[in-house]
């Protein structure tokens, strides 16, 4: 694999080809081999790419092996912030590539009423920012996205390690005096108590698992738990604007289950117009090229922004 990268494609991300349950990636200029639920019973496309990957995780042993040190000083450039990127036992590395997309719409700010949530007393909270709602945060991404456009963020995520990674990302990216709530908590209790407490959010944030359970060993499952989630999660938007971003990885949920049930509250809940819901919704898989042209399924996603003053 060729190291001679020009500067400004050193710290970025490339999917080099994937097949037989596995990715080639390159972050920076380290190329790792890894395990790809989405590349089960697909080919590869060019074996001699993968001789020289630098780091190989072993799925059976759960453990990494490293052709040369691992640079802990490393930082991912995602266009617009930076994230640490760090080999874990499950054969993460802290981050989702395949997010990119949702990033850049994150950072937009295209809703001119978001201002109101400036003024204290208006029906968005008495905070002087605009509020972000980031939950089954992982390390942040979408927390940082937020955080660098000027939101107010709660990060949630269950696993305290990962929220112990996303304050790390919030350093890399300066933003140590942000408002940013970085909460060890289950989602939907989470989001349940922000309902009673009369909490506004103007951008929620969902990535959920297919399946899971709670440091107290409550089960999560998507196409049971979503729903209920969604349905709290819709009682804490702003009613004047407001953006919100699902995104899946399960067969027993799709975008179009999402967009249905969207249409079918959203119009009653919130006080937005059918017309205006549909010309709002944007949704379609997030996949990844490779150099070759090849794309990698990662899931689906869902994304809406809705400006009643427009």
């Amino acid at each position: 694999m060729p190291r001679n990268l020009p500067d400004s494609e050193s710290n970025h991300y490339q999917l080099l080809d994937f097949g037989d349950g596995r990715k080639l990636e390159r972050f920076g200029m380290r190329v790792l081999d890894r395990p790809s639920p989405a590349a089960e019973g697909l080919r590869r496309a060019d074996r001699s790419l993968w001789r020289d990957a630098d780091s190989v995780f072993d799925k059976s042993a759960k453990r990494w092996h490293h052709r040369r040190a691992w640079d802990a000083a490393f930082r991912l450039d995602c266009d617009g912030f930076v994230m640490p990127i760090s080999p874990t036992p499950f054969g993460h590395v802290g981050v989702f590539p395949e997010q990119s997309p949702n990033w850049a719409w994150l950072r937009q700010n295209s809703l001119s009423s978001i201002d109101a949530a400036r003024t204290p007393g208006s029906d968005s909270n008495s905070d002087p920012y605009p509020q972000g709602l980031n939950l089954f945060a992982y390390t942040g991404a979408s927390t940082i996205a937020m955080a660098v456009s000027g939101l107010a963020v709660a990060h949630v995520d269950a696993a305290k390690p990962n929220v112990a990674s996303a304050k790390i990302a919030a350093e890399a990216n300066q933003l140590n005096n942000h408002p940013i709530r970085y909460l060890v908590d289950d989602a939907a209790k989470f989001v349940a108590r922000e309902v009673r407490r009369g909490r506004r959010y103007q951008t929620i944030v969902m990535d959920p698992p297919a399946y899971g359970h709670s440091p107290r060993g409550k089960t999560w499952r998507l196409e049971r738990d979503l729903w209920p989630l969604l349905d709290h999660s819709i009682e804490l938007l702003d009613r004047c604007a407001f953006r919100l971003l699902i995104t899946g990885h399960s067969p027993q949920v799709d975008a179009g289950d999402v967009v249905d049930y969207l249409r079918s509250n959203l119009p009653s809940q919130v006080g937005v117009g059918r017309g205006k819901l549909a010309r709002a919704i944007q949704f379609d898989r997030l996949t990844i090229a490779t150099p070759v042209g090849r794309r990698l399924d990662f899931g689906f996603f869902v994304r809406l922004a809705i400006d009643q003053d427009r």
